[in-house]
């Protein structure tokens, strides 16, 4: 990670393979706690010194930030290919969308004005939003509970923007940022979690309670205002400030590990007693799937829900981790936050949902359609 109280350092120089997949990496099934964790992020806030936060800033403070962060992004690393920019001003409600529902971009950032961009590479492993809240978003996103691993990309990552930038930090307070809350080490550590069984079994605010107490912020799958859809939840650390970056990796795991637990005992406890229920639940989730002609957001997350549960616990849904978050990443469940006025953008969504879900299961031999 760089070091706060330096202006630059020397960044690596290794060479990725060229190309990737269509999806996001993280929409893999990979490693313990899959069942439960759709996948892992790690995010660095950081500013560059002299120059005011994308708040307060002008039009042309935030050109010159891009004119000095975009040069960077052609650079070749170990964990990546260059990363491509892109001007979010410039983009259609679908392309927003599909960076959004990729996790790559905020729904803030999605809805800014000029001189915003984002830098991503062709995995779709790492990316950087540029003038979002802070001038530098650098985040890596790994599929499943990968805590440490998405840590030390996002490490690298900065380590590479930092040996071209120099970044606003006190010698007391490191790095400095437009919320007080990422002051410190400005790194953000959070997982998107898949919690039905404890709402099934109604134990999910005293669970979700238990988190907070133990310092982690709980919010819904796009992060700071958005509600939790289809039982995900998005868990991270609530402040950086005063703590190590291994102090917050290790609390939130603690935090993760606790809700994962919980999450697998509820599952269990729900197929032992109400069976019959789970069985009803995953039945009428089909049929509604098989003859939806429009789904909206909130009605495609439940129905995904409850496939996902349905085949983690033996009923062969065909709603594999996989296909749950590959799912989650092409159905466009955001155009309702990125394109909220746009009335046809969200209509035609909504139709072309269920086929797309049913032909994907139809692929698995699946869905009796």
């Amino acid at each position: 990670m760089a070091n706060p109280s330096t202006s630059a350092r020397s960044g690596r120089r290794a060479t990725a393979a060229d190309g990737g997949p269509a999806l996001p990496a993280w929409a893999g099934e990979v490693g313990w706690g899959s069942d439960v964790v759709l996948s892992t992020r790690a995010r660095l806030a950081r500013n560059l010194a002299g120059l005011p936060f994308p708040g307060h800033a002008g039009e042309d403070d935030l050109k010159t930030v891009a004119k000095q962060v975009l040069p960077v992004a052609r650079h070749r690393e170990k964990d990546y290919a260059p990363l491509r920019a892109v001007e979010i001003g410039k983009l259609g409600d679908g392309e927003k969308t599909a960076l959004v529902d990729s996790h790559l971009i905020s729904v803030q950032h999605a809805a800014a004005g000029p001189e915003r961009w984002a830098l991503v590479d062709d995995r779709h492993t790492v990316s950087v939003m540029v003038n979002e809240e802070d001038h530098l978003r650098l985040q890596a996103i790994l599929p499943g509970f990968q805590l440490d691993a998405a840590r030390k990309i996002a490490d690298r990552l900065d380590d590479l923007f930092a040996s071209h930038l120099t970044y606003a930090a006190h010698p007391k307070y490191g790095y400095l940022t437009a919320s007080l809350s990422n002051c410190g080490t400005g790194m953000r550590l959070s997982v998107m979690a898949h919690l039905p069984g404890l709402t099934l079994s109604g134990r999910a605010e005293e669970a979700l309670a238990a988190a907070r107490t133990l310092g982690a912020a709980v919010r819904g799958p796009y992060g700071e205002h958005s509600a939790a859809a289809g039982d995900v939840y998005q868990i991270s650390n609530a402040v950086s400030i005063g703590k190590s970056e291994r102090s917050l990796s290790a609390s939130l795991n603690a935090v993760v590990t606790y809700l994962l637990t919980e999450e697998q005992d509820a599952r269990e406890l729900l197929w032992r007693g109400r069976r019959s229920e789970i069985e009803s639940l995953v039945s009428d989730a089909q049929g509604r799937l098989k003859e939806a002609e429009r789904l909206s957001a909130d009605e495609a997350m439940a129905i995904l829900s409850s496939l996902r549960l349905g085949e983690h616990l033996g009923l062969g849904t065909g709603m594999t981790s996989r296909t749950f978050n590959g799912l989650l990443a092409s159905l466009r469940i955001g155009t309702h936050l990125v394109a909220a006025r746009n009335a046809q953008s969200i209509f035609y969504e909504e139709t072309r949902r269920p086929a797309l879900i049913r032909n994907k299961l139809r692929e698995q031999r699946t869905l009796d359609l």
